[in-house]
C-alpha cells in the first residue's frame, strides 16, 4: 500500500513538522511504503493534482489548516473524481474538532485523525484494508458500513520520547524554517486558543531535545522556530536548552521562542543577555491591555512584566522580540484597542502583529461568542467581524491601521521616518490612522504602489502632521532609502533633494579610500569596483538623526546588514 502525506504550506520557506514525524513515526513501528510532498497555497489547485495523480497514492493523508483548508478540498475532491478508489484521510487542527461536520460536508474524505497523529496513523495504516478494526483505533472518525458517521474515544496522550526527529534530510530544509517541539501542550488556559482545552504539559528528555537541536547546529540551518506553546512553562528545562545552544552556537542557526513575560525568571533574561545578537527571538502574546478583557478570556496579563523584560532585553540590544495583539475580543471597543496599541507599541518591540480574532472550532471563544455577539465568518479564518463593543467599520480601521504597521513599522525600512511623524503625533494610534486615511486617498486614484511608491506617498503625507518641516523630512526619508536600498538612479520623489556631491567626486573619493578604510574594517579588502558595488556616499545639510541643520556625509556600507536588512553606516561631520 502506497500512502502519501500531503503539506500544503503557507508560505515557501515553511516546512510541515507533523507530516514529517509521522513518516518517521509509521516507518518505525509499520512497514508501509510512505512518503511526503509539500506544496504551498500559492500554488495552483490543479498543478497540485497533477502533480499527486502521477505518485499514485493509493492513500492520501491532508494536514488540515486554517489557512489550507479551502485548498485542501478542492484537490482531495478533485483526486476522487479522479480515481474513486483512493483513500482520501483529512488530520490536523482544522478537522479535529469537528469531525462529524467534516466528513458530511466533505464526501471525498475516507477517514479523519483527530489531535496528535503519529501512533493513530501507524495503527489506521496497519488495519486500512479491514474495515471492522476501525473501532479499535482511538482518535479517528469514519463512517460505517451504513454510512453513518462514527466518532471513536480521543486517543491518549503520547510519550514525547517516542516521537521521532522530524526531518531525515536536513539538506530538505536548507534556506527555510525548521520547526522543533520540545514539548506539547500549554500551563495556560486562553480561551482563542487550542491549548486551552489540552490538559497538562509534556516535555521531551532534556538529552533527547539536546541531541536533536545538535542536528540543526551542526548542519547549520537558518532558524529553528519551536513550535512550544509557552517555551518556559518549565524555567528548568527552558534554561537548560538556552545554555545547550549558547555553548554549541555555531554563528549562524538562529532560535524562535514563544514564551510568557509573566513567568520568565531572572537566570533566563540574563542567559538571554549574554547571547550573540541574533541568536534569539522572542514572541510574546500581550493580545490586550484591557482587564476586563484579560480576565474574559482567561489570561494573566501582567503588563508591567511584560514591560520589564523587553525594556531589559532591548537594552542589551541582541535579542529579537515580537510582540502580539489581538482585535475582536470581549469587553474591547476602539478606545479600548487604541489604549492596548499605544501600550504595546510604547515599548517599540522589532515586530508589531496586530492580528484580528479568529473563533477556532474547539476554543473556549466558541462559547463566549454568544455572551459578547461576537460575529466571525463561517469560513477559514473564522474572522472575527463585529462585536457588541467593536462594529464593522471600526474592524475596518483597523485593518488599515494593521496596513500601516506591517509597511511603515515592521519593515524597518522606515525606521528614523516613522519616528518623526510619531514626534509629531498627539498618540502611537493616531501616527497610523493619518497614515491609513491619506493612503485611502491615494488608492481612489488608481496610483500604482510599488517600493519607490511607499516612499514618496510618505513624504506627501508629512504635511497631515502638525508643525513639520518638509524638508527636513525629506532627508530624512532619503535616509531611511539609502540605507535600506543601494541607489539605482534617482528615484522620482527625490528629484528635489539630489545628491550635493557630483558623481566624480563620489568615484574620487571611493576608489582612494580616503574615508571608508577609516570607518568599515570589512571592506579593507575589497577591490575599486567592489567598494563601488557595495557603499554608498550621500552629503545631506541635515543631521537625520538629531535633526540638526549641518552639512553631513552619510558613508553606507551594504556588506553588513541588521535583521531589517537596514546597512551599516556611519555620520561624518
Amino acid at each position: 500500500m502506497k500512502i502519501l502525506l500531503c503539506a500544503v504550506n503557507a508560505k515557501f520557506i515553511h516546512t510541515n513538522i507533523a507530516v514529517r514525524m509521522i513518516k518517521q513515526y509509521c516507518e518505525k513501528h509499520t512497514e508501509c511504503d510512505i512518503s511526503v510532498c509539500e506544496y504551498t497555497i500559492n500554488n495552483h489547485a490543479e498543478d497540485i493534482v497533477q502533480d499527486l495523480y502521477t505518485r499514485n497514492p493509493d492513500v492520501l493523508a491532508f494536514s488540515c489548516y486554517i489557512w489550507n483548508i479551502d485548498l485542501i478540498r478542492k484537490i482531495s475532491t478533485m483526486m476522487h473524481l479522479i480515481n474513486p478508489d483512493i483513500k482520501i484521510i483529512f488530520g490536523g487542527p482544522e478537522v479535529s474538532y469537528n469531525p462529524s461536520q467534516v466528513l458530511e460536508c466533505n464526501p471525498q474524505c475516507y477517514i479523519i485523525i483527530s489531535g496528535e497523529g503519529e501512533k493513530t496513523s501507524a495503527l489506521l495504516y496497519k488495519r486500512l484494508n479491514d474495515k471492522t478494526d476501525f473501532k479499535e483505533i482511538n482518535g479517528i472518525s469514519f463512517r460505517n458500513e451504513n454510512g453513518e458517521v462514527v466518532v471513536n474515544s480521543p486517543a491518549s496522550p503520547m510519550n514525547m520520547d517516542e516521537l521521532p526527529f522530524p526531518y531525515e534530510d536536513l539538506s530538505e530544509a536548507d534556506n527555510k524554517i525548521c520547526y522543533y517541539e520540545a514539548s506539547r501542550g500549554c500551563p495556560f488556559r486562553c480561551q482563542y486558543c487550542l491549548s486551552s482545552i489540552e490538559n497538562g504539559v509534556r516535555f521531551k528528555s532534556i538529552e533527547i531535545v539536546k541531541k536533536e537541536l545538535l542536528k540543526f547546529i551542526n548542519h547549520k540551518v537558518r532558524q529553528v522556530k519551536f513550535v512550544d506553546r509557552t517555551f518556559n512553562a518549565k524555567n528548568d528545562f527552558a534554561v537548560q536548552i538556552i545554555k545547550f545552544i549558547l555553548e554549541n552556537d555555531n554563528g549562524i542557526t538562529n532560535f524562535h521562542f514563544e514564551v510568557a513575560a509573566e513567568i520568565i525568571k531572572d537566570e533566563f533574561l540574563d542567559l538571554l543577555k549574554t547571547a550573540r545578537k541574533g541568536l534569539f527571538q522572542l514572541e510574546i502574546g500581550v493580545q490586550s491591555t484591557n482587564e476586563a478583557t484579560l480576565n474574559e478570556i482567561s489570561r494573566n496579563g501582567a503588563f508591567d512584566k511584560i514591560r520589564f523584560v523587553t525594556d531589559t532585553l532591548k537594552k542589551s540590544g541582541n535579542i529579537h522580540i515580537h510582540l502580539d495583539l489581538i482585535a475582536g475580543l470581549p469587553y474591547e471597543n476602539l478606545d479600548s484597542f487604541k489604549k492596548s496599541f499605544n501600550d504595546v507599541h510604547s515599548l517599540y518591540p522589532h515586530q508589531l502583529q496586530l492580528g484580528f480574532l479568529k473563533v477556532l472550532h474547539g476554543s473556549g471563544m466558541e462559547k463566549l461568542c454568544s455572551k459578547h455577539d461576537i460575529q466571525y465568518f463561517p469560513y477559514p479564518p473564522y474572522e472575527v467581524y463585529q462585536t457588541n463593543c467593536l462594529s464593522f467599520s471600526e474592524i475596518l480601521e483597523l485593518k488599515h491601521i494593521e496596513e500601516m504597521v506591517e509597511i511603515y513599522y515592521n519593515s524597518g525600512r522606515f525606521i528614523h521616518s516613522i519616528r518623526y511623524l510619531i514626534k509629531h503625533s498627539k498618540n502611537l494610534y493616531d501616527t497610523y490612522k493619518k497614515l491609513a486615511l491619506r493612503r485611502s486617498s491615494v488608492f481612489t486614484e488608481n496610483i500604482s504602489h510599488n517600493k519607490n511608491d511607499t516612499y514618496s506617498y510618505l513624504i506627501d503625507a508629512v504635511s497631515d502632521f502638525e508643525n513639520t518641516d518638509t524638508d527636513l523630512f525629506k532627508w530624512i526619508t532619503k535616509f531611511d532609502y539609502i540605507i535600506h536600498e543601494k541607489p539605482k538612479g534617482t528615484p522620482i520623489w527625490t528629484e528635489s533633494i539630489l545628491n550635493i556631491l557630483t558623481k566624480d567626486e563620489i568615484y574620487e573619493m571611493t576608489i582612494r579610500k580616503k574615508i571608508f578604510d577609516n570607518y568599515f574594517n570589512s571592506l579593507n579588502n575589497l577591490t575599486s569596483s567592489e567598494l563601488l558595488k557595495n557603499t554608498h556616499i550621500e552629503k545631506m545639510p541635515y543631521n537625520p538623526l538629531t535633526y540638526e541643520r549641518k552639512d553631513v556625509l552619510i558613508l553606507v556600507n551594504y556588506t553588513e546588514r541588521n535583521s531589517f536588512g537596514n546597512a551599516l553606516y556611519k555620520i561624518i561631520f
